[in-house]
C-alpha cells in the first residue's frame, strides 16, 4: 500500500512551518442548531432530541480533497433517514468510529450496536435509523461513493456490520483517521497535503474491507498457516521490548523455518520487518497517549527501539507529530449547561 506508509517528513515539516495559527475550536451547539449542523456535515437527517433544553453537542469538521472528516460529541439523540431524504441523497457513505460510548444502527433489516474498537458503514441511498442513549464521542468519515466505485460489492457486503479496529488494517485505519482529523481540523492544509491524506485513508478503507478482521492469523489463510501466524504474532507481542526480533529469532523460538516465515508473509500486505516496526510504533503510541509515561526514551525502549532519534523520526513520519506531542487519550467532554451557540 504505497500511499499508506505515512506522510513524508517534509510534508509534515511544511505543515508545521506554514500553519502556526491553529483553527478555532467549534462552539457548543444546542438542540435548535444541531439539525442544521448535522445536515451540513453529513446529509439530510431527521433529528430527535430527548431533552432539548439540556442537549449540547459539538462537531469539528474538515474537508480533504473529496472526503469529509469530523469529530462528533453529543448527548442522547435519535437520527432517521427517510425515503424522502433518500430521494435527495448525495452519493456517499459514512464510516462511523465510536471512541466513547456505543451507538445503535438499523438499515435494510440489519441491526447492530457498535462499540469503541469497532466501526460500521452507513449508506446514504437507503433509509436508516441511528441513535445513542448516552453522551458519545465519534469520529466519522464521509466518502463519495465514486471513490469506491470499484469496490461496491464490499460495501454492500459489510454495511451495517461491526468491523474491528483492534487489529490488522482496521487498527491502522483507526489510527490514521485520528491523526488525519487532528491535522485537518487544526491546520490549513494545501491541496497536495489533503489529497495525500485522503489517499492514505482510502487505501486503508479498501484494504480493511478486503480483510475486515485481519491480524497475522487472517481467516483467509489455511488453518495450519493461521496457526503458525498466530504463534508468530503472540511471540512478537510478548517480546516487543527485544530490539533483536528477527525471522531467525522467531524461527528458533517458534520452531518454524525462516524460509517458511518469509513465505507466510508473502500473502500479507507488509513484510516481516515492516509488520514488526509498525507493531512497535502502535504500541508506543498507545503508551504515549497515557499521561503517566516517564519519558519518550523509556517508551522507545519498552517497544524495542534503542535509538531515540530514529524512533522519534519514524514516529513523526507515521503519525504526523513527534512522540512528545502525542495527544493524551483523555476524554474531556464539554461542560453541561455551558452556553451553546
Amino acid at each position: 500500500m504505497e500511499h499508506s506508509q505515512g506522510i513524508s517528513k517534509k510534508l509534515y515539516e511544511h505543515i508545521d512551518n506554514t500553519s502556526s495559527t491553529q483553527k478555532p475550536v467549534k462552539p457548543l451547539l444546542n438542540a435548535d442548531s444541531w439539525q442544521n449542523a448535522i445536515s451540513d456535515t453529513y446529509f439530510d437527517l431527521k433529528v430527535q432530541v430527548k431533552n432539548p433544553n439540556q442537549f449540547t453537542g459539538q462537531l469539528q469538521q474538515a474537508s480533504l480533497a473529496q472526503m469529509g472528516i469530523s469529530g462528533y460529541i453529543a448527548d442522547s439523540v435519535h437520527y432517521q433517514r427517510s425515503g424522502q431524504d433518500v430521494s435527495r441523497a448525495c452519493d456517499s457513505i459514512l464510516l462511523t468510529f465510536p471512541l466513547n460510548g456505543s451507538v445503535c444502527f438499523e438499515q435494510q433489516k440489519r441491526q447492530l450496536t457498535c462499540h469503541p474498537g469497532q466501526f460500521f458503514i452507513e449508506l446514504s441511498h437507503q433509509p436508516y435509523q441511528f441513535y445513542h442513549t448516552e453522551t458519545v464521542k465519534l469520529q466519522v468519515l464521509k466518502v463519495p461513493i465514486a471513490r469506491l466505485e470499484n469496490h461496491q460489492r464490499l460495501i454492500e457486503q459489510y454495511f451495517a456490520q461491526a468491523i474491528t479496529t483492534e487489529q490488522g488494517s482496521g487498527r491502522l485505519l483507526n489510527h490514521q483517521i485520528n491523526h488525519a482529523l487532528h491535522l485537518a481540523t487544526n491546520f490549513t492544509l494545501s491541496s497536495t497535503e489533503s489529497q495525500f491524506l485522503e489517499q492514505q485513508l482510502l487505501d486503508l478503507i479498501i484494504h480493511t474491507l478486503h480483510r475486515p478482521t485481519l491480524s497475522l492469523a487472517d481467516s483467509q489463510n489455511s488453518t495450519i498457516k493461521a496457526a503458525h501466524l498466530q504463534r508468530i504474532e503472540d511471540f512478537i507481542h510478548f517480546n516487543l521490548a527485544n530490539p533483536q526480533i528477527s525471522p531467525k529469532l522467531v524461527s528458533q523460538s517458534c520452531h518454524i523455518s525462516e524460509r517458511y516465515i518469509y513465505l507466510l508473509f508473502q500473502n500479507l500486505p507488509y513484510s516481516f520487518s515492516e509488520w514488526v516496526k509498525l507493531t512497535r510504533l502502535l504500541a508506543a503510541n498507545k503508551l504515549l497517549t497515557k499521561a503517566n509515561y516517564s519519558s519518550v526514551a523509556e517508551v522507545a525502549y519498552q517497544v524495542g527501539f534503542t535509538d531515540q532519534s530514529y524512533f522519534s523520526r519514524i514516529y513523526k513520519q507515521h503519525f504526523g507529530f513527534s512522540p512528545k506531542d502525542t495527544p493524551f487519550n483523555e476524554t474531556k467532554p464539554y461542560e453541561h449547561g455551558a452556553n451553546a451557540n
